[in-house]
């Protein structure tokens, strides 16, 4: 259960229902966007992620070193974001919070991009609005669960909130960046059709 504070029902609460709202939003976009991965239910997205992962290293690709560097980026932003908040580095070093959200929005690209293979040897723009969404989601989390707001203006808020927002997407767009670039000098391998991994592994759900 969320304990609601009198600070939930104050004028900052513009901040914490526009985010949910825009995640609404932000999922429909993704959705309609070319290259997501209709055929495959969310549900089944954390096995398909396992199962490409195994075949990635098992295979000995190039994209091992694709999920290579997501990791090194998932630790970096844990580091940085634990870190941060341990040593109160947030309210100390301006440009801290903007590195974590900025490798934050690479890593969730990257992670959606190597999950589903497919989008990458046609098209990864779907992933944008996806980030995009889980910013704004995460924006939602921090309004029902953190405190480090209850102090700060309206104005503080919402201008904090916008500038994560627009970090975060960067990042993705900066993966779409770099996956256009090496497709364009091959040297991404050609990936396998992600369709039927996910029709298998939704008939071992289902028996």
């Amino acid at each position: 259960m969320v304990g609601l504070q009198s600070q939930h029902f104050s004028s900052r609460a513009i901040v914490g229902i526009g985010s949910f709202l825009l995640t609404l939003i932000a999922l429909q976009i993704t959705r309609q966007t070319s290259g997501y991965p209709a055929r495959t239910p969310v549900r089944l997205w954390p096995r398909l992620l396992i199962t490409q992962l195994r075949r990635d290293i098992n295979e000995n690709n190039t994209l091992r070193y694709g999920w290579a560097i997501t990791a090194l980026c998932s630790i970096s932003v844990s580091g940085l974001h634990f870190g941060g908040l341990y040593f109160d580095i947030y309210t100390a070093v301006s440009w801290w919070d903007i590195l974590t959200h900025s490798l934050s929005g690479f890593g969730v690209a990257a992670v959606l991009g190597l999950t589903f293979q497919s989008s990458i040897r046609s098209t990864t723009y779907w992933v944008i609005p996806a980030v995009f969404a889980f910013g704004t989601g995460f924006e939602v989390y921090e309004f029902l669960f953190k405190t480090f707001w209850y102090n700060w203006t309206l104005r503080f808020y919402l201008l904090d909130t916008v500038i994560d927002l627009i970090v975060n997407t960067t990042g993705a767009i900066a993966f779409v960046v770099g996956v256009h670039i090496l497709r364009e000098v091959n040297i991404l391998p050609d990936s396998a059709d992600d369709n039927p991994m996910t029709a298998k592994l939704s008939s071992r759900r289902n028996r």
